[in-house]
């Protein structure tokens, strides 16, 4: 079709091309699919979500593709939330659905609820179910002021605590309609009991960095004698001390999102749930930005702004910070060090303590003991600076309908994007951004890009590459770099190194930063006329990427991925007998892939720090993961090894290969399971010597044993990348479904 010719200006897929063999590969777009693929993937699909999450079986390379699948749906939403919940790009209707605010503790909760009882507003909150005021037994919705001349009221239901929860359910809180703003520490449980189809919730929340929370709630109840919580035991321990206690408190946030109880264990796959409940179904205001926060959520409660008692309420309270006037009650509340200057009306709930940043021993022991919670905070401060457009579009006036238009567009591109996607932020380095083509670009000629393959060890990339030789490719990866192929080094050149493979080579070495150094040096990628070339194939994304490519002459990204795990534990049983390779690991030979697990062998996180550009001994951060994603999302075509067939056709479609020419098909049938899979043999066979697809059978990791949980904290940040890329991956299907 037209819309996939190399010359077109709206997608960056080429032309199809079909030469003699020993020209160049014979390349075609085709709609051939792997039927085995599209049948699993069809078959997952018609799944129903709920048995889909709870019959998640223990991770194999099966399971890898459900995720896929599962992410692939309309939204990884939990069926309350997407029942029960207002959607975000939803403009509000205070009189038709309830609104239910997230108190995290120590993160500015206790201000907001303050703020909207000066305001007037009727509440639910722990004061309603209070003995002393006589209507926690009621077997209806009271509602009443609990402090005469105060004016402002509650209902005499407690719905920050589950019991509490379940008896404002059966009092019908929700459809007595009779409450302005729900108050709770349960957001999962309250949002699941209290709420129905006809009777919605809209979900607020303010949100602390969990490094600045988790040292408030410490020195807080190092001291808070008159709370339930109250530790004497803490008083003299040191935050370090603390931090490292058996029982410490992790990942809060993302614990509460998904409803899981304290001493359940979490993982990746609720930090996705988490991060798409948030994004979905959450105003979500920050401590730190509390006046745009309080603004946006009265926008959505309703609340006139410019009546006299509000104004006189956000003043009293720092919110519209004139600046004649000192605040009664910290605008960011609940005493955060140097914030709790100003005063509060609540000094039992304020308490000035220590301020930690990244680097200090104290920030880096707590953030580590928080892993899912740091990346969730990073992914809601792009989602706070995200919705305020959505936001501040929910009352545009008719006459504005123009500009409705591009918020709804705005919304609704929001509203579509994976969750965990940065949205509309170009972050990437200089030379990423200007050496690399973005997907979406239209294809150039090859005196102005190259195709790289990122080179992932054990993730199927060594096969892909043996498939593109078969076809007649010219590559540029270590072959040519070779020795004992005689080559002119002196200029760059092509090389025939098999009698009985068509495949050619560059005589350089680009996969080692040495090799790659040379090669520049020697005019690859530079030299006029270049020899042909059809792709690049190294590990080496970041040197390469910067050192061999330019914004003259870019380089076209794709790649194969596997599961982290997977590919950690096929590289240990690799190199344990692999004694030609130059890594092989002699010390390794007797050992148990449990005892190997146990530490970090010096490649944690291999895909992350290989896209930023940071080696072992330096240290990874959110900020690090993002970038990564950012990369992979806007410069990679991405393929799977669990989803080889798939991959294949996408890459070829890419390359423009030929499929339907009877030597490309033959030698896609030999390197992919459409074809029988002519080296699975090869594959059952123990490692002992080398073979031709450096494929080996091994044992797989058990999901949920002690190597995999270790191998999981080892390999964090690249688990969370990959959940990503399955994610791209489902995204990309529309570029080649043409």
């Amino acid at each position: 079709p037209a819309c996939l010719t190399r010359r077109t200006t709206t997608t960056m897929l080429p032309t199809t091309r079909s030469q003699s063999r020993r020209e160049e590969p014979r390349r075609q777009v085709t709609g051939e699919r792997g039927r085995v693929f599209a049948a699993v993937i069809l078959g997952f699909c018609v799944l129903s979500f709920i048995d889909t999450f709870h019959t998640l079986e223990p991770y194999s390379g099966r399971r890898s593709l459900l995720s896929s699948a599962y992410l692939a749906t309309t939204s990884t939403l939990l069926p309350w939330a997407h029942h029960y919940l207002a959607d975000v790009s939803d403009a509000p209707d205070p009189d038709g659905e309830t609104a239910l605010f997230w108190h995290i503790p120590k993160s500015g909760g206790t201000t907001a609820k303050r703020l909207y009882q000066c305001m007037g507003k009727t509440l639910a909150h722990r004061v309603g179910a209070d003995p002393r005021f006589g209507h926690d037994q009621e077997n209806e919705i009271v509602v009443f002021e609990p402090h005469e001349g105060k004016d402002w009221k509650v209902v005499n239901v407690d719905t920050t605590i589950k019991p509490g929860i379940l008896r404002a359910k059966e009092l019908g809180l929700v459809q007595s309609h009779t409450t302005d703003l729900i108050f709770t520490m349960e957001p999962a449980f309250a949002g699941e009991q209290l709420y129905d189809e006809d009777n919605k919730g809209r979900f607020l929340a303010l949100f602390r960095h969990p490094v600045d929370r988790a040292a408030s709630m410490f020195f807080y109840l190092q001291k808070a004698t008159w709370e339930k919580t109250y530790r004497p035991e803490w008083a003299d321990m040191t935050v370090m001390e603390w931090a490292n206690l058996k029982n410490f408190e992790s990942d809060y946030m993302v614990r509460k999102l998904v409803g899981k109880k304290f001493g359940d264990s979490v993982d990746e796959m609720d930090l996705i749930i988490a991060k798409e409940l948030v994004r979905q179904r959450f105003i979500v205001g920050l401590m730190d930005e509390m006046v745009e926060s309080i603004r946006r959520f009265n926008i959505v409660l309703g609340v006139d702004e410019s009546s006299d008692r509000s104004q006189q309420c956000m003043e009293d309270f720092g919110l519209l910070a004139p600046e004649d006037v000192t605040p009664a009650i910290s605008a960011v509340g609940e005493g955060s060090g140097e914030e709790s200057k100003t005063h509060a009306t609540d000094k039992k709930n304020s308490n000035k303590h220590p301020k930690f940043v990244q680097g200090d021993p104290e920030f880096d022991a707590i953030a580590a003991r928080n892993p899912l919670d740091m990346v969730l905070y990073s992914y809601i401060l792009q989602l706070f600076e995200d919705q305020k457009l959505i936001i501040d579009s929910y009352f545009l006036d008719a006459e504005d309908e123009e500009d409705e238009t591009t918020i709804d567009e705005v919304a609704n591109e929001l509203a579509l994007l994976p969750p965990g996607a940065d949205v509309g932020t170009s972050r990437l380095p200089s030379e990423i951004q200007d050496n690399l083509a973005n997907v979406n670009d239209p294809a150039q000629d090859k005196g102005s890009e190259t195709p790289f393959f990122w080179h992932i060890p054990k993730s199927g990339g060594t096969t892909l590459q043996r498939m593109y030789f078969c076809m007649g490719f010219t590559l540029a990866n270590e072959v040519g770099g070779n020795s004992k192929f005689d080559s002119d080094r002196s200029k760059i050149d092509v090389i025939s190194p098999w009698s009985d493979n068509p495949g050619k080579v560059i005589n350089v070495d680009v996969t080692s930063q040495e090799g790659i150094t040379e090669a520049k040096n020697r005019g690859f990628l530079t030299q006029s006329p270049h020899p042909h070339l059809d792709l690049v194939s190294s590990q080496e994304f970041k040197f390469a990427a910067t050192t061999l490519f330019s914004p003259e002459h870019n380089g076209r990204m794709f790649a194969l991925f596997r599961h982290p795990i997977d590919r950690a534990v096929s590289k240990f049983y690799y190199l344990q007998k692999a004694t030609w390779e130059s890594t092989y690991k002699e010390r390794w030979k007797t050992m148990t892939l449990e005892k190997w697990a146990e530490k970090d062998r010096g490649e944690n996180n291999w895909m992350v720090r290989m896209l930023v550009g940071k080696d072992n001994r330096a240290v990874l951060t959110t900020e690090d993961l993002e970038l990564a994603k950012e990369i992979v999302r806007t410069k990679f075509v991405v393929g799977l090894m669990d989803s080889f067939d798939e991959s294949v056709h996408r890459f070829n479609v890419f390359l423009g290969v030929d499929e339907s020419d009877a030597v490309n098909q033959e030698c896609i049938g030999q390197f992919t399971s459409s074809g029988g899979d002519s080296h699975a043999s090869a594959n059952r066979k123990v490692i002992e010597t080398k073979n031709q697809w450096n494929s080996y059978a091994h044992p797989d990791v058990e999901y949920g044993s002690p190597a995999w949980v270790s191998l999981s904290k080892i390999n964090f940040f690249d688990i969370l990348l990959y959940r990503y890329v399955l994610e791209v991956f489902e995204e990309q299907r529309s570029l080649f479904n043409a």
